[in-house]
Formats: structure tokens, C-alpha cells, sequence
């Protein structure tokens, strides 16, 4: 009986032996080539700097060319500083048009100047996907701030509210769609009113 014992105990530790060797005659050292990333070709792009087109709607003189020019640093992937500065020139109001009577403002009164400062926040970052295989980062964001307008021989205060889609062509050259509220007080029409006036602007910005 103790003789089977032993036996058995032989076989049972053979058997071990060779399953082991037979596992690590399977195992395989994988050949991974790693790949030196030199720190110098990383992105490190935290100033734009953009141009940019469209209409301003200015209350109670109609829609008018707007041009821009804004200067950005970005805080970091979410959070950007901007300053502005656009200028439009305003047409005639209604009452001008219908009454044929005297214009209410100079040729000079009529350039609208904008220049100014916002914060904004990236709130949607994502891709915008051309094909399976080809897409473009984007990203939708929201900005607040503030500056002066001067228009109609007046120079006073305006809140800046808007949103900004942007597409990033490459990873230093970017598309830009803009709406924009400036909001105003304003006395040109003998009351004293908060003017709204919503421009709608696409542009380019290069990043550096």
C-alpha cells in the first residue's frame, strides 16, 4: 500500500514538472520598440491671435459690416482671456429713411468702435468627423466681458455676452463662429435705453 502511495506521489510531481516546462516553453517576450519623444516637437501654443468678418445688427440703424481683431491667451485646455477690437459703421435709422428729414448723426458719428476684454469657458469640447477616418478637433465655448463702445459721439460702458464655435484646421491654425451680444446704454433717439446689438462673425485664428 505505501509503495502506491509513493508512486503516486511521484507521478502526481512529474506531471507538475512537466506542465510547467511545457508553460514556460509557451510563453512568449514580446519585442516592443518604445518610441523617444522629444519634449521640444510638443505643442505648447497658448496665445492666438485672429481676424474675423460679419454683420452687427445696430439697434435702430440696421445691420452693417463688422470687423475684428482679437488677441487670446489660454489658461489652459478650458479657460481663455480675450481682448477685442471691431468697428462697424451705422446706417440710417427708420425715421431717417421715411421722413427724408435731417440726419440725425455726422458721417464720423456713425463709425461704432468696440474695444474691450472676456473670459471664456470651453463647455463643449469634442471632433467634428468628416469621414470614419478623418476629423477635426472643435470646440463650442461661452464668454463674457466687457468694454467700451463709442459711437454717436458717446464713449460708454458695454457688457460683452457670446459663444464661439471653433474648429481646429491643424493644431495651430483654427476657424471661428461667433455671436455676439453688446449691450449698451444709449440716448441717441432722446430716451435713455439699453441698446442690444448682435453681431454674427467668422474668422480665423493662428495659434502661437
Amino acid at each position: 500500500m505505501r509503495t502506491y502511495v509513493v508512486a503516486g506521489y511521484l507521478v502526481l510531481g512529474l506531471a507538475t514538472v512537466v506542465t510547467s516546462a511545457a508553460v514556460q516553453a509557451q510563453q512568449v517576450t514580446p519585442d516592443i520598440e518604445r518610441n523617444v519623444i522629444s519634449e521640444n516637437i510638443l505643442d505648447s501654443e497658448n496665445w492666438s491671435f485672429g481676424i474675423s468678418a460679419g454683420l452687427l445688427s445696430i439697434e435702430d440703424f440696421g445691420s452693417s459690416s463688422l470687423f475684428s481683431a482679437k488677441l487670446a491667451y489660454h489658461i489652459n485646455e478650458d479657460w481663455y482671456l480675450g481682448t477685442e477690437y471691431s468697428m462697424a459703421k451705422a446706417g440710417l435709422t427708420s425715421f431717417e429713411e421715411l421722413s427724408g428729414a435731417a440726419p440725425l448723426l455726422t458721417d464720423s458719428q456713425r463709425n461704432w468702435r468696440f474695444y474691450g476684454a472676456h473670459l471664456g469657458y470651453v463647455v463643449l469640447p469634442g471632433q467634428a468627423f468628416l469621414s470614419e477616418n478623418y476629423a477635426f478637433n472643435s470646440g463650442l465655448s461661452v464668454f463674457i466681458g466687457g468694454g467700451n463702445v463709442q459711437f454717436a459721439g458717446d464713449d460708454v460702458f458695454a457688457l460683452q455676452l457670446g459663444s464661439q464655435y471653433r474648429l481646429f484646421i491643424t493644431d495651430w491654425f483654427a476657424a471661428e463662429l461667433t455671436v455676439t451680444d453688446y449691450i449698451f446704454e444709449t440716448t441717441i433717439l432722446a430716451n435713455s435705453k439699453t441698446s442690444h446689438n448682435l453681431a454674427l462673425s467668422l474668422g480665423f485664428s493662428m495659434y502661437f
